[in-house]
């Protein structure tokens, strides 16, 4: 994806990816380390608003490791970057939104409001304008500057009920 002008108008520039993606509510010691951390988070839901393989290869290591990988996904690297495809695919306008994040350490706690509209198809379902609006929650752990490990988990309930109306 071109970075510097999105084919998509509805997607955002990376620096309007990232800036959209800082927490409303940020929790840490407010030390150097965390500063880091946080700027690496924000770059990382960036991606999420926006699809830029710049922001996904800033923040994701090459030895990253899904620790609650959903059936039928590839582990690593490729398959994180494949259901970032796949949003985008079914929810064109995706966002993610950090309402609150904890940066301890060498860990990334965030939780996010998925928002978007469904024009698009996933899982062989076609969209029809439906909003789409869930929670999740993301546990990363950072290494040499880079998420390494993420346990996550969705609220897909709501995500389902809302595609099918």
């Amino acid at each position: 994806m071109d970075t510097s002008s999105p084919a998509d108008p509805s997607r955002l520039h990376d620096a309007e990816a990232v800036t959209f993606a800082r927490p409303d509510v940020l929790v840490s010691p407010g030390d150097g380390t965390t500063s880091k951390l946080a700027e690496l988070a924000a770059t990382y839901y960036g991606f999420w608003n926006n699809g830029s393989t710049a922001l996904f290869e800033a923040t994701v290591s090459p030895s990253y490791t899904d620790r609650t990988l959903p059936a039928g996904r590839q582990q690593g690297p490729s398959g994180l970057a494949a259901a970032g495809a796949d949003f985008f695919v079914a929810f064109p306008d995706g966002r993610v939104k950090v309402l609150q994040q904890i940066l301890v350490g060498d860990r990334i706690v965030s939780h996010l409001r998925v928002m978007g509209t469904f024009t698009g198809t996933r899982k062989g379902t076609e969209g029809a304008g439906q909003a789409i609006d869930y929670l999740a929650t993301d546990i990363m752990r950072v290494a040499d500057g880079l998420i390494v490990e993420n346990w996550h988990v969705e609220d897909h309930e709501t995500l389902h009920r809302q595609m099918t109306i």
